[in-house]
């Protein structure tokens, strides 16, 4: 679905803009951002000891990268900005999801009405809020797996 989106708002551009703007930059954006950070974090322990670090990252990842933030200095800032950067990631990817289901509802109308994109949107947030109350994600990757068993005999067969 992703593909969909980015294709739609790519519309106009050259190759070598979509080239760059969809694959390099944000694929130096992680390399930078995973071996900054990353380092810092392997630094930390191994070098200099910080075996509290490890126990929050084997406990808890969710809560790793905010203890890792402990260490820096203006923590609480980094924190909130890391906060604003997950919101608008799961903001801007939950409205490409409602636009190509949008799209996929009216027949591939390539500006779907707001009441279908609406009703995506309650759709997919009411699956989130489900999943969050049944235990996160275990039940969704268990249930995934039991779906996928009788699939994959029959993608074995074709």
């Amino acid at each position: 679905m992703p593909c969909l989106f980015i294709a739609r708002i790519s519309k106009g551009r050259t190759i070598k803009e979509f080239i760059i703007g969809a694959l390099i930059i944000p694929s130096i954006g992680s390399v930078f951002w995973f071996s900054v950070f990353g380092g810092s974090a392997l630094h930390f322990i191994q070098n200099l000891g910080n075996t509290a670090l490890s126990e929050v990252v084997t406990t808890d990842v969710a809560a790793a990268l905010f203890s890792f933030y402990q260490y820096f200095p203006l923590s609480s800032i980094i924190s909130i900005m890391n906060v604003i950067l997950l919101f608008t990631f799961f903001i801007t990817s939950a409205d490409s999801a409602t636009f190509v289901l949008g799209m996929f509802s009216e027949q591939g109308n390539i500006d779907p009405s707001n009441k279908t994109k609406i009703t995506w949107g309650i759709i997919i947030s009411a699956v989130s809020i489900v999943l969050l109350i049944s235990g996160g994600l275990l039940p969704l990757q268990s249930a995934s797996v039991s779906v996928a068993l009788p699939f994959s005999v029959v993608i074995l067969l074709m």
